[in-house]
């Protein structure tokens, strides 16, 4: 089995990246045109998935040094997360020596379902704040909102009405 992926190495502001690979029971990385650590994966010392990273990232202690391996990359989007838990969670059973999993994680599926209907959210109610706006410029915050929102549902009433007809 053979894996690779871009991680980061590193905590806090201070991150290397480059380029891990699990081949051959050999775990390597490589950041910038130079090998970071390349060992058999039964040296390595201790290896700690944390809680609050959702698998997404690991702790491993190489000849004595603590590196922090991350599957996310600082300043991510919500795609570079989703993928960052997808690629973690294929690592940390590759490492472990499981079978790697066939299909996305619940916890995954729910967070980006989550993560849609925020953005909806979100979307939906900026469109009733600029509509409020485009009403009436000069009215309230509270008017415009509460007046966009009255004729939004108006809308959306008169059109499921239409389709009944």
């Amino acid at each position: 089995m053979q894996l690779t992926a871009p991680v980061e190495c590193g905590k806090y502001f201070k991150a290397d990246r480059g380029i891990l690979t699990f081949a051959s029971g050999r775990l390597r990385f490589d950041s910038d045109s130079r090998c970071l650590f390349d060992v058999p994966l039964t040296s390595i010392q201790k290896i700690v998935w944390h809680w609050y990273s959702f698998s997404a990232a690991f702790e491993a202690t190489i000849a004595g040094q603590n590196y922090f391996l991350s599957f996310i990359p600082r300043a991510a989007g919500l795609n570079d997360w989703y993928n960052g838990l997808v690629a973690g969670r294929r690592w940390r059973a590759a490492l472990e020596g499981r079978p790697l999993p066939e299909s996305v994680p619940k916890g995954v599926r729910v967070f980006r379902v989550f993560l849609r209907i925020s953005q909806v959210f979100i979307l939906g109610a900026s469109a009733i704040v600029w509509l409020g706006v485009a009403m009436d410029p000069e009215a309230s915050t509270l008017k415009r909102t509460l007046g966009a929102a009255s004729l939004g549902a108006a809308v959306l009433i008169g059109v499921a009405l239409r389709r009944k007809k």
